[in-house]
């Protein structure tokens, strides 16, 4: 294809994230070039340029060298009536090809341009793959466009080669007036009425299909091909009913418009726009597949999980926040979304390390409790939105500037089943991008699902997981305990396991005595081993509490030593419920029970079932404090 020339060869690649360009001197540097088009080629998406540059640093058509090669991109069946017979034809997937007619000199560069084009438009292939600079997808590479990836293949290498003028059929005396030609048979005249963008939204906008909005609120940068989603606009919209003028000014004002992009005249949007009409039959994507990733891809990979609040929840997480009734999930579920949304430490302690927008769905509390909740908590923690200040006659309040990205949709009467909820949640996660999506509570989201049926949950799971991958959110879910109240926070979760193992980042809240709450941290990708105990004082007027760290695994010995050790953790005199006393050592209710009665018939401790729970509590004698030193301690 280059031949004899000099000058400095192109291709690019994309993959792992990255669109990239890198030039290689020819003739002198074509093995390392072929070296390292193999090892692309094993994870990314590979092109190269067709002809030479008179540089290194711009693949610019002002630095085009002569070709020796002419080309099409046809996205058509029919390669096999490619007139004349291209020397070189090859597949990039399926129904797409690329041509090569190999010249027997170098031609011109603008001359060279204007056959291409000829070539282009009386082949039907794609309007905008005539111009120099263009690149072509490398032969027999993979392409990773489409899941799972398709191979390319060679057709023919063994076409004849050509003079210039040989690509021209024998009665072409002008090519421009040839070339008018061409495309004149091709594309009827573009339309002298074509409505503005607003006036086409304005008649149309109620017959736009759900995924040509999606299309046409799409972020295209860092997109290496835009040709594949402006086509698929095109036929959605066209599909719907929607004229083709209309369609015109609708994907002329596109992200995907690379015809703008390129600094190409409109006539080359309306030739495919009518290309488009033209096609037979309703518009098929390409079949639904899972996402393959090869091993190039892995292991170029580098993005690990981060804290988006230290030791609570890593991003793009998702999982529960749950308990028992009247444990305060409500209030720790809203503190996470204040303290992720404001950048102000969760509980006063875990900071905050990613902050950002956060939506929260509440169908259980009115919106008067929620709206008291935030302003007592923005005040404890400092955010609170208007400054008062305070002369001698007067109180004045003034609205700080800036403001916290927390957004809050109180009865609204979301469920899972209901498929118009739920695409208005998504339109509002792709509308604010926030880093945590909150939905309190499961139970008021679920009707109509059988929550210990695996197969009533999956679709829910999955669609909050589907809304983690695509934009990048972690989800925290409010749920409830079961009523058995034995094991650990994971085994009491009520519903299907498969509500578990869907999880990878949880806190499980535990009553104990008091107004104390016990949170079980249970993160997939991070080894936490301690507990956090909440002293709630006041959740009305001030938003008061201690939270503290209770060490999991601080008890070591027999699991009589064990208990021994936590009561002597405990302050002189305090009294704890049974349950805390497991969830804190790691043994079982009924271990904790029969090894308290030993205790309390050797006047170790004192059991009581007061209260209004019933609950069993405990508080350590004094001589269980003149029995320390038998107790082993790891501190």
């Amino acid at each position: 294809m280059w031949g004899p020339s000099e000058g400095w060869a192109f291709i690019a690649y994309a993959g792992a994230g990255q669109f990239k360009h890198r030039s290689y001197q020819y003739p002198a540097q074509l093995d390392l070039l072929v070296n390292e088009l193999i090892e692309l080629s094993s994870w990314a998406n590979v092109w190269f340029c067709p002809h030479l540059f008179r540089t290194s640093t711009n693949r610019l058509k002002k630095n085009a060298l002569p070709p020796r090669a002419l080309w099409v991109d046809h996205d058509r069946p029919d390669y096999d009536n490619l007139k004349p017979k291209p020397t070189i034809c090859w597949s990039t997937s399926e129904g797409k090809y690329q041509a090569l007619w190999l010249l027997n000199d170098e031609a011109p560069p603008e001359e060279a341009e204007r056959v291409n084009r000829f070539l282009t438009y009386t082949n039907a292939s794609d309007k905008g793959g005539w111009h120099l600079n263009k690149v072509l997808r490398l032969p027999e590479s993979t392409n990773y466009k489409y899941q799972p990836p398709t191979e390319g293949f060679i057709l023919w290498d063994d076409g004849p080669t050509y003079n210039l003028e040989d690509l021209l059929p024998p009665e072409v005396d002008d090519l421009q007036e040839a070339l008018k030609e061409a495309i004149h048979n091709q594309t009827p005249p573009m339309p002298t009425e074509i409505p503005s963008f607003l006036e086409a939204l304005r008649k149309y906008g109620k017959n736009i299909p759900k995924t040509a909005w999606d299309l046409l609120n799409a972020d295209s940068s860092g997109k290496e091909d835009w040709s594949e989603e402006l086509w698929k606009l095109e036929r959605l919209l066209l599909e719907a009913g929607i004229p083709k003028e209309a369609v015109l000014s609708i994907v002329k004002e596109s992200p995907w418009n690379k015809y703008a992009r390129d600094r190409r005249p409109l006539e080359h949007l309306w030739a495919e726009v009518f290309k488009a009409s033209q096609e037979k039959g309703p518009f098929q994507e390409s079949p639904t597949e899972l996402p393959w990733v090869g091993m190039g891809e892995l292991m170029l990979y580098s993005e690990h999980p981060e804290w988006m609040v230290e030791g609570i929840w890593m991003d793009k997480n998702v999982g529960w926040i749950a308990g028992v009734g009247k444990s305060y999930k409500s209030v720790i579920s809203l503190d996470l979304a204040l303290s992720v949304a404001s950048g102000k430490p969760f509980l006063g302690r875990y900071r905050v390390n990613l902050p950002g927008p956060v939506l929260m769905v509440q169908e259980e509390d009115p919106i008067w409790r929620v709206a008291h909740r935030v302003q007592v908590m923005s005040h404890a923690k400092g955010i609170s939105q208007a400054v008062v200040n305070e002369s001698d006659y007067s109180l004045v309040f003034q609205l700080r500037e800036e403001r916290i990205p927390l957004y809050v949709s109180v009865g609204g009467g979301f469920l899972f089943q209901d498929e118009e909820k739920t695409i208005a949640l998504e339109r509002a996660i792709d509308r604010y991008r926030p880093k945590l999506v909150v939905l309190d509570p499961l139970f008021m989201m679920a009707a109509g699902l059988d929550e210990y049926k695996s197969g009533d949950m999956v679709s829910a799971l999955n669609l909050m997981k589907r809304w983690r991958n695509d934009y990048g959110c972690a989800i925290a879910v409010i749920h409830h305990y079961n009523k058995a109240g034995n094991g650990r926070g994971r085994e009491r979760l009520y519903g299907s396991m498969a509500l578990y193992a869907w999880s990878e980042n949880s806190m499980f809240v535990s009553r104990a005595e008091g107004n104390t709450i016990i949170i079980e941290r249970d993160i997939k990708d991070a080894l936490i081993g301690a507990q956090v105990a909440v002293d709630f004082q006041d959740i009305d007027e001030t938003y008061s509490f201690l939270a503290r760290e209770i060490e999991e695994g601080t008890f070591a010995g027999s699991a009589s030593q064990k208990i021994a050790a936590f009561l002597l953790s405990c302050d002189v005199g305090a009294t704890v419920t049974r349950q805390v006393i497991a969830d804190a050592t790691g043994l079982t209710t009924k271990t904790v029970s029969k090894i308290l009665k030993d205790m309390n018939e050797d006047g170790l401790v004192l059991l009581d079932t007061k209260g209004p729970s019933g609950q069993l509590r405990v508080t350590a004698t004094s001589k269980l404090w003149d029995a320390k030193k038998g107790v082993e301690l790891i501190i």
